[in-house]
């Protein structure tokens, strides 16, 4: 299974890295027809109603459709608008921002700040721009490396690396941290980066279950030899009551703080158990939570090293 640059790049980026902070806003006072002008200019099908930096409420072209059939379309658009909004924070995750496009099926998301102060949009073609940005940087940076590693051949992975790390309960803004500085290590023992992007995957849904999950937090160890990369995910509590509901998409015991910080819309599982080559979970309520996997290594890799003991 193959992994691209964007799916670990979504993986990745904040919805504040994807949005547009240049938007078109009216106020309460402004009316439905003036918006319907705004959206004509700008072609734009909806426009927030921000006033002292809060968002009110959004009017989309369904409302000015509706105001000139019923002629009220001279009305200050406080009558009308929508106030009920979907909104999402600047530090979600844009995995999960991503989910509430598709699940809403709205065009454009408002961004707010921590502290709820309406700072952008986001929208499908914001996501793009920001991963075609992202990678063009990325793509720029393999270049230089590559021009770097020239000279001399990236050396096979050798047996016997091993990483331990510890992850704190609720530092939600570490989230990715080691994930990253796992796929940094691979990359340097000649890992190919299609094992490294399952593995960066596969370890930030599982970071990202220690910081929202658990009481303590917890470890990942992980250990490379010349067939396989290994890692052991483990806390100490709570525990997952029922770990074949935890193994469906959206399943989440998350509280509404952590959802409302973009985090818990689900526990990660099955992301996870998709990018490894195997997968084992035990779990006991108030003892805690064991992950195993297993990323195997292309054969022509693991071949670099010479054959291993016991390989059969």
């Amino acid at each position: 299974m193959e992994f691209s640059f964007v799916q670990e790049l979504i993986h990745k980026l904040k919805t504040f890295q994807a949005m547009r902070e240049e938007v078109v806003t009216a106020t309460t006072s402004c009316t439905l027809r003036d918006v319907q002008g705004m959206m004509r200019q700008h072609r734009i099908s909806g426009v927030p109603v921000v006033e002292d930096e809060h968002l009110l409420g959004i009017v989309t072209i369904e409302d000015i459709l509706r105001a000139l059939e019923h002629g009220y379309i001279d009305d200050p658009v406080r009558g009308w608008m929508t106030k009920q909004v979907v909104t999402v924070g600047e530090r979600w995750p844009l995995t999960e921002t991503m989910s509430v496009l598709d699940r809403t099926g709205y065009g454009r998301l408002p961004v707010l700040s921590a502290e709820g102060k309406f700072i952008g949009l986001v929208t499908s073609d914001s996501i793009l721009h920001a991963l075609l940005v992202e990678l063009e940087r990325l793509l720029g940076k393999d270049e230089e490396r590559a021009v770097a590693e020239s000279a001399a051949a990236v050396p096979p992975p050798p047996a016997g690396q091993h990483w331990e790390f510890e992850i704190p309960a609720g530092d939600y803004d570490a989230a990715g941290l080691t994930s990253v500085r796992l796929k940094r290590e691979l990359a340097s023992h000649g890992v190919p980066p299609e094992v490294q992007r399952r593995v960066a995957i596969a370890t930030y849904e599982a970071e990202a279950n220690l910081i929202i999950h658990t009481t303590s937090g917890g470890r990942i160890v992980v250990d490379l030899d010349e067939r396989m990369v290994r890692i052991v995910v483990q806390d100490d509590g709570p525990g997952i009551e029922d770990t074949e509901m935890a193994m469906r998409h959206g399943w989440s015991t998350a509280s509404d703080l952590v959802r409302s910080l973009g985090f818990g819309a689900g526990l990660g599982l099955p992301n996870i158990r998709k990018c490894a080559d195997g997968f084992q979970i035990h779990s006991e309520m108030g003892r805690g939570t064991r992950l195993d996997l297993r990323f195997d290594l292309p054969e022509d890799t693991a071949g670099q090293s010479g054959p291993a003991e016991g390989k059969k």
